[in-house]
Formats: C-alpha cells, sequence, structure tokens
C-alpha cells in the first residue's frame, strides 16, 4: 500500500472574509440612498421654485393687464373762463386773454407727471389762439384742477363770418385740443411714456362769463 503523502491530508482553508467588507457594501447602500433623498428634495425644490415664479409671472401680467393695458379715459370738465385782458368786440383789435380752470380726474392706478402743455383754441372750426398749461402730476384716482391761459387773436376772430351773430346773441361757441404729454410708472419700477388728449367745446356767455355745456370734454390716452 502506497504510504500518502503528508500534503495530501491538509485541506485548504476557506478564504477569509473581514466583517469590514460588509460594512463597507452597506455604507454605499446608505450613501447611495442619501444621495438618491438629497437629488429627490432638490428636483422638488426646483419644482417649487418653477411653480412660484409661474405663479408670480402669472399676477405680474394681470396687474399689467388691469393696469396698462386696461387704462381708462380721464373724466375731464371745464369749470370756467375768466376774461383776463381785452374785449370781445366787433371793433376791438386787442387780443383777448382767457383763464381756463379744468378739472381733470384720472381714474387710474398710478399717477401721471406731465410738463408744459399746448392748447389750440377754435371758433366755430376755425383756428383762433392757442394756450399753454403748467407742467404737474396727476394722483392715481385723484382729480386734479388745472389753468390754461388762452390768446385770442382778434384779427382772427373779427375775421369769422359767424361772428357778428353771436355777438348778438351774446354766446360764443369755442372749442379747444389739448394734447399733455408725461410718464407713468407701472408698479412703481417700469417708466411708460403716456399723452392724454382733450377736446372741449363750450359756449362762452359774453355778458355774464358764465360757461354752458362745460361738460362737453372728452379725453383720451394714448400709451
Amino acid at each position: 500500500m502506497a504510504q500518502q503523502s503528508p500534503d495530501q491530508h491538509i485541506k485548504p482553508l476557506a478564504p477569509f472574509i473581514s466583517s469590514t467588507h460588509f460594512n463597507t457594501l452597506e455604507d454605499q447602500d446608505h450613501i447611495f440612498e442619501q444621495r438618491k433623498n438629497i437629488r429627490l428634495r432638490k428636483f422638488i425644490l426646483c419644482c417649487g421654485c418653477a411653480t412660484a415664479i409661474a405663479v408670480l409671472l402669472v399676477v405680474i401680467v394681470l396687474v399689467l393687464g388691469f393696469t396698462v393695458y386696461n387704462v381708462k379715459d380721464p373724466e375731464v370738465r371745464m369749470n370756467g373762463v375768466t376774461l383776463i385782458s381785452g374785449t370781445f368786440a366787433s371793433n376791438s383789435t386787442e387780443n383777448v386773454t382767457l383763464l381756463a380752470d379744468i378739472s381733470v380726474k384720472n381714474p387710474n392706478a398710478f399717477t401721471f407727471r406731465f410738463g408744459n402743455a399746448s392748447t389750440d383754441v377754435y371758433y366755430n372750426g376755425e383756428g383762433i389762439g392757442e394756450g399753454e398749461s403748467p407742467s404737474g402730476k396727476a394722483k392715481a384716482r385723484r382729480t386734479i384742477r388745472v389753468n390754461t391761459t388762452m390768446e385770442i387773436m382778434s384779427k382772427k376772430l373779427l375775421a369769422n363770418p359767424f361772428l357778428d351773430t353771436d355777438l348778438k346773441d351774446h354766446a360764443l361757441n369755442i372749442s379747444s385740443y389739448t394734447r399733455i404729454h408725461g410718464k407713468v410708472k407701472i408698479l412703481n419700477i417700469f417708466p411708460r411714456k403716456v399723452a392724454i388728449e382733450i377736446n372741449c367745446t363750450i359756449t362762452y356767455n359774453i355778458t355774464s362769463g358764465l360757461i354752458t355745456n362745460g361738460d362737453n370734454c372728452l379725453g383720451n390716452v394714448d400709451l
């Protein structure tokens, strides 16, 4: 019987596996799960921010829609006209100076700041003079009083064929056109140029100096 070699009785040992190997795998899984949760939270946060920005943009559009793109025309009334100098007479060669007292109501949600305004004066459709108004501002939903000084040129007035008839009736039909340039700030941030056009038609009583049809004024906003 053959003698066995001593090496044949030695069984190989099982490979040594350290417990730290399992711990490392568990740690890796835990770290992966944490990173996954962090990415998920960041995604949710980004979605929330995007939603908030979208809602904010919608609010801004709505606000602008009710302010800029839905602008209401001003309400204008001519309260009275005062004769400063000159006289309405068929033989007068002196120019006539009138002071018009005008109320302008701003029904919008923004303040309108404007510069000096020019006014053209008409009598029966013919230009007879011009005027000027000082600069100022019309606060939101407020009414302001504007004084306009108008210079009537006697030569053009006397040349009108309707003057003699109106002088006998002691009444002159006068109309005016005023264009006011200014600026507004939407939400007190965004500046925007605005122009207001005012057309008035009045009947001026020469004897009493009073006005009839003073409400016959139309205002229009031009953006």
